[in-house]
């Protein structure tokens, strides 16, 4: 059953009708895109959702118990502009969460009817139109779903998943917020001038932030004050970098501190660009080479590099549970029977 305000059932009722749909793109690593199918710019949940005539909900079916067994979304320029059909295949939509609101674009104030959120299951794009459509299941469909886990020698974990029990190294902690409760262990960034410093934050004191924020010590294990809680500096797995040199778009060296990196500590990670065509674009780590600080990534990068473009940059896994332990301290939650006995064993060799 779904609730609306008695300000949104008249606008229901009304003729000509003003109703308008309004969806919410939320990819795995957090990235938000809002947009409004209305014809202009919508201001609704104290959020701002910019004009896209591209964006539809299309073909909807709801069943009673949450699913939507072949509902199909077409995604705003935003995204079909900005990812072809490579990024389908590299796994960039993976995980992405569609939310859609019918709310009264005449008087948003009487709130909206909220229709999800849904995870994107298949995806297709179009090259040639440029056009994405998003194939979405209801918040149910996992539950019908049977899940089984097969045996594996290899971590069966991703890096940075936030699941209990998983791989949840804080990759990309939040920034940390004003007036807010902190637990012990909880991770957090600082930014300064929108520079990281490398480090993110560990809350040592549990307590509640500042109103305005202190100035934070970017020293390793340094402590500071904030508010009620206590934060402690420590180095940051995702590194903040600049291009240098560049070969093609597929092969550049760069200038980036991290004094834990040997040959191939990047290896299978994933560099994220944060200025130059690129910018909010992903890519995953080919190689990487220390002694030159050497980028090699899989494919190419979807727009031209250039010299001086910034990114930020997480090292890889090889899913082993040596690397889990000695690169990332992390063999309590390591998904894989690495101690399995081998073929060997079993055809009589280790009898």
């Amino acid at each position: 059953m779904r609730l609306t305000s008695s300000g949104l059932k008249a606008a229901m009722s009304a003729t000509p009708h003003t109703l308008g749909w309004l969806g919410k793109f939320v990819f795995a690593d957090g990235t938000t895109i809002r947009v409004s199918a209305t014809g202009k710019k919508a201001i609704f949940d104290s959020e701002t959702w910019p004009a896209d005539k591209s964006f539809k909900g299309s073909t909807l079916k709801f069943s009673g118990d949450g699913s939507v067994p072949d509902g199909e979304v077409t995604a705003p320029a935003a995204i079909s502009d900005a990812y072809d059909s490579e990024d389908v295949y590299a796994g960039t939509f993976e995980g992405m969460q569609i939310t859609l609101y019918v709310f009264n674009h005449a008087d948003p104030s009487v709130g909206g009817m909220q229709l999800g959120p849904y995870t994107a299951a298949e995806i297709s794009y179009d090259d040639r139109g440029r056009i994405a459509v998003f194939e979405v299941r209801g918040i149910l469909q996992r539950a019908k779903e049977i899940t089984v886990e097969e045996l594996s020698v290899s971590c069966r974990s991703d890096l940075g998943d936030q699941r209990p029990g998983f791989c949840n190294l804080p990759l990309y902690p939040n920034d940390v917020a004003r007036s807010t409760a902190y637990a012990v262990g909880n991770y957090v960034r600082v930014s300064d001038a929108g520079n990281y410093h490398n480090r993110m934050f560990r809350c040592t004191t549990a307590g509640a932030t500042a109103g305005s924020a202190p100035a934070y010590n970017y020293t390793v294990a340094a402590t500071t004050t904030d508010g009620t809680a206590v934060f402690t500096a420590e180095e940051a797995w995702v590194r903040s970098g600049v291009i240098a040199t560049h070969t093609d778009d597929s092969d550049f060296t760069a200038t980036l501190t991290e004094s834990r990196a040997v040959d191939g500590w990047f290896t299978n990670g994933v560099i994220k660009w944060t200025s130059g065509q690129n910018a909010g674009l992903y890519n995953q780590f080919r190689a990487w080479t220390q002694s030159s600080s050497r980028i090699r990534i899989w494919g190419a990068a979807r727009w031209p590099v250039a010299v001086a473009d910034t990114f930020e940059i997480v090292p890889g896994c090889d899913k082993t549970f040596a690397m889990c332990k000695t690169r990332f301290s992390s063999s309590i939650n390591f998904r894989g029977e690495n101690r399995l006995p081998g073929l060997a064993f079993l055809n009589g060799a280790g009898l």
